[in-house]
């Protein structure tokens, strides 16, 4: 097949994955008839979200303690609130949700159904936010399977990255979440995107690529606080950068390269500025925050307060429980299996020094935040969404490196080791070349 046809069989493929996957997330979108039984939905939806607007004395924008935007803060009864969720979406949900009624004559012209522009007309307010935060949400995750296949292509080729997507399409968990405004998911989406920008940082080398994995990181956490472990993405790619130039023969160097951890420590500096506009509050009313999200949150996930919803995790594994509940409830069985399976593939190539350099970087995030989240007491099922793509990633990336080893067995009988031709093209890896599927590039031994 030639390499045209390839690509546009892929972009199709691709596209319906998308489609799938997007229908999947947005259907019933609209389900519990404006009831919201989801007690973190409801509590954005019917005490927050109507409360954030632009203030209407400009000089008050910025104080904690009369801008209306402030979410830690009940400007009217002049008290603080506990909101635990991040700014980002926040805001994101009221936006599109004061917009989406002035949408309406746009939609009749159309030819909408009538259902939907009823929901339209009663977007700006309770319940009406829900189903804007849904789709949000449904939108958001789509666009994170669009980063799996990104990421899936870039580490193992072109194949490997449509399995990652479909693999991310078609997982419950994910499917479950979208259902309902809650920040995980949107959150989720910004930490596979920083990951996939901080590989991209590592090949290129440049501004562009450092910028957008200070940017994504930055959301990533100003959409859910736990995100900050994504911080080390930037991090691990200005060591994996730094190792590079290190190593890199004189001749072949390039002079006026930036350093890598000059490129880290801007990724850095890209994130706090991004993060301090898009949750202002978090440093304007740190304050309040700090005992909402730290203390009260912390304290929370810890066991160390006792709530009637957290009880049912006393007693309870650290880690085997997550990954008991991901693989019989959030992947299945199958998909489960593969993905936790997958990840101890990596790990072993780790230690082999067979690891590719986004998979250190995939690691990056996947062992901080599994290793800090995994040993809470409150082990709620969506704390786990931010570990799933990488999952289906993994497994996609496993299963079709196996694919290739056993094809090539069967045609071949060489056994693996040393140098020869695999599917796919040229990559070097530190200790050895061989050829593999995926395409070039380099692995971090």
């Amino acid at each position: 097949m030639s390499s045209t046809r390839s690509r546009w069989l892929t972009a199709i493929v691709l596209i319906l994955i998308l489609f799938v996957a997007f229908a999947l997330r947005t259907y019933n979108v609209d389900w519990a008839d404006g009831q919201l039984p989801h007690p973190d939905e409801r509590s954005t939806i019917a005490f927050y979200a109507p409360t954030i607007r632009w203030p209407s004395e400009p000089g008050t924008l910025l104080d904690p303690r009369k801008s209306t935007l402030n979410p830690l803060w009940d400007v009217a009864a002049n008290h603080r609130r506990s909101y635990t969720y991040g700014h980002f979406p926040l805001y994101l949900m009221v936006a599109a949700g004061r917009l989406t009624p002035k949408l309406v004559p746009l939609a009749e012209a159309i030819g909408a159904p009538e259902k939907y522009i009823d929901m339209m007309r009663i977007a700006d307010g309770s319940p009406g936010f829900a189903w804007v935060g849904r789709v949000i949400m449904a939108l958001f995750d789509t666009i994170t399977i669009f980063y799996l296949f990104l990421l899936g292509k870039r580490l193992y080729g072109r194949a490997a990255g449509l399995l990652a997507a479909a693999l991310g399409a078609f997982t419950v968990l994910q499917i479950q979440l979208a259902h309902f405004f809650a920040v995980d998911p949107i959150s989720t989406t910004f930490t596979v995107a920083a990951v996939y920008h901080a590989i991209r940082m590592v090949d290129t080398r440049g501004w562009r690529q450092t910028i957008l994995t200070g940017v994504m990181a930055a959301l990533a956490i100003a959409s859910k606080f736990s995100a900050a472990p994504i911080l080390a993405a930037p991090v691990v790619a200005g060591l994996i950068i730094t190792w590079r130039q290190q190593h890199e023969d004189e001749e072949g160097a390039r002079k006026s390269e930036v350093p890598g951890l000059f490129l880290a420590a801007a990724a850095l500096v890209v994130a706090v500025v991004v993060f301090a506009v898009t949750s202002p509050f978090v440093i304007l009313d740190f304050e309040n925050f700090n005992q909402a999200v730290i203390k009260e949150q912390g304290a929370m996930v810890r066991g160390e307060a006792d709530f009637p919803f957290t009880r049912q995790y006393r007693g309870t594994l650290p880690y085997l429980y997550f990954i008991e509940e991901l693989v019989k409830w959030g992947m299945g069985w199958p998909l489960g299996v593969l993905g936790w399976l997958a990840f101890g593939w990596v790990i072993v190539k780790v230690f082999l020094r067979r690891a590719l350099a986004g998979e250190w970087i995939v690691l990056s995030w996947l062992v901080p935040y599994f290793l800090i989240t995994g040993s809470f007491l409150a082990k709620f099922s969506r704390y786990m969404v931010p570990v799933t793509p990488f999952l289906s990633l993994l497994a996609a990336g496993m299963l079709w490196t196996f694919a290739g080893w056993w094809a090539r067995k069967r045609s071949t009988g060489d056994e693996v080791g040393g140098q020869r031709s695999e599917v796919g093209g040229q990559r070097t890896e530190v200790g050895g070349q061989r050829t593999e599927v995926g395409g070039q590039r380099t692995e971090v031994g």
